[in-house]
């Protein structure tokens, strides 16, 4: 599992190039790239954005990629066709005349139109990349290597989390039976007080239906099925080796969403009282998997 957070960063020289970059991740739902390269490269920020979707599958990724020739000779090159072509000119002006050519002033031609140039920005950053490449791909490790220990730390968190909701829901579970007990009480003790101030009378059968209403009306069962699913699917997507953020995020409003009916559905304070901390938690879980890749 991986953290949406992290940083990585390295150096490189290769290829008459120095790289250094930084790579930093923060969380978001989709995949975010804001790429900072230096002037004269900025041609390779498609093959940079490419390469990050390759290792980063969400969240917001700033990259600061700095690139700069080793040597500023280096930005010049000698063209050959060129300098072969006053070669040859001078060779076939030198053989007219019987005399071979002065070896000395082979530095003579390398003033000559055309024979130094200077490369083209597109020409530069091609030969770069490789350099690039080499130094990214060492910055992306480092960051998920930092990611992962993150991720990792979260998820022993997550789970602990999720243990402590089965330990509630189990004990709002030994509570089910007391809610129609305590109704049972409360209305024969309001009927009862009713009947005797004015003198009237009811059956049994009338209590008992009205029990029964109720038990169907506050019935939590179902939810509670349900919420031990939800926590068992949440179990099983922490051990997936690929993202898995967007599932545990809808797993976790799922489980917020049973648990917030179970309160609503038993109307019993020592119930309520469990309800009311299992939300707590499952709000802890939500702040945590929302850093999840």
């Amino acid at each position: 599992m991986l953290s949406m957070t992290g940083f990585g960063g390295a150096n490189t020289r290769r290829n008459g190039y120095l790289v250094a970059s930084e790579i930093k991740t923060v969380n978001n739902r989709y995949f975010k790239a804001a790429l900072r390269i230096s002037d004269g490269f900025s041609s390779l920020e498609p093959k940079v954005e490419s390469l990050l979707r390759t290792k980063i599958d969400r969240g917001t990724i700033s990259v600061q990629l700095k690139i700069r020739r080793d040597s500023e000779d280096s930005r010049f090159r000698i063209n050959e066709t060129a300098l072969s072509y006053y070669l040859n000119r001078a060779r076939s002006a030198a053989a007219g005349e019987g005399e071979g050519v002065p070896l000395g002033a082979i530095a003579d031609y390398f003033r000559l139109p055309g024979v130094i140039e200077e490369a083209g920005e597109s020409e530069d950053a091609d030969a770069a990349w490789e350099a690039v490449q080499e130094n990214l791909a060492e910055a992306l490790e480092a960051l998920t290597r930092m990611r992962a220990r993150e991720g990792n730390e979260m998820a022993k968190a997550v789970r602990e989390n999720c243990d402590a909701l089965a330990g509630r829901i189990s004990k709002i579970e030994s509570l089910v039976p007391m809610v129609s007990e305590r109704y049972r009480e409360k209305l024969l003790e309001r009927v009862s007080a009713i009947m005797q101030a004015h003198n009237l009378t009811a059956g049994e059968s009338d209590f008992i239906r009205e029990i029964a209403l109720f038990v169907d009306k506050s019935d939590i069962s179902e939810e509670i099925v349900r919420f031990r699913s939800h926590l068992e699917q949440f179990g099983e997507t922490l051990k997936s080796a690929g993202p898995c953020g967007k599932r545990l995020d809808f797993l976790t409003q799922e489980m917020f969403r049973e648990v917030n009916t179970i309160g609503s559905k038993a109307n019993f304070s020592e119930i309520t009282y469990w309800v009311v901390d299992m939300k707590t938690i499952v709000e802890k879980i939500r702040e945590m998997v929302q850093n999840i890749e």
